[in-house]
């Protein structure tokens, strides 16, 4: 038995309305016990930026201290070390290759140590340089 509510008045409509709403209050029942289950797991909303307590200004020797300890704990009197001598393990994914790896630096092979040694005639070319205000042989004049 189908009601349709083009063919019912407004009152009957309301009336059946008022029928489903109290049987659906039947069934629901409202907890009264609030419960958190795992505390750590809540959401909870940050204070607001700009809250601020008041306390009172520290003295010469709890500013000395604190300074001491972020000294310490701070990472850029590390900035010119390698991250094997920074860090006791590996920070990051990248660094876990190789970090525990140190490269022994070796003595120079004597086959492949060219050094730039003076000989007489590049003592030469460097006094004609000198004797002619800076110009070499091989620099073009530019006619003005």
């Amino acid at each position: 038995m189908s009601m349709v509510a083009s063919k019912m008045d407004a009152v009957s409509v309301n009336r059946v309305w008022e029928e489903h709403v109290k049987k659906e209050a039947k069934t629901l029942k409202l907890n009264d016990q609030f419960c958190i289950t795992d505390p750590r797991k809540m959401d909870i909303l940050p204070e607001k930026p700009n809250r601020t307590v008041p306390t009172q200004n520290p003295d010469a020797s709890t500013i000395a201290a604190a300074t001491q300890t972020l000294h310490t704990l701070a990472a850029a009197k590390d900035v010119d070390k390698p991250p094997v001598d920074r860090y006791a393990l590996p920070v990051t994914g990248n660094m876990e290759y190789g970090f525990f790896h140190r490269v022994q630096c070796q003595n120079t092979n004597p086959m492949f140590d060219h050094k730039h040694n003076v000989c007489d005639v590049t003592e030469y070319a460097q006094e004609y340089v000198k004797s002619n205000g800076g110009v070499g042989p091989y620099t073009t004049k530019l006619n003005h």
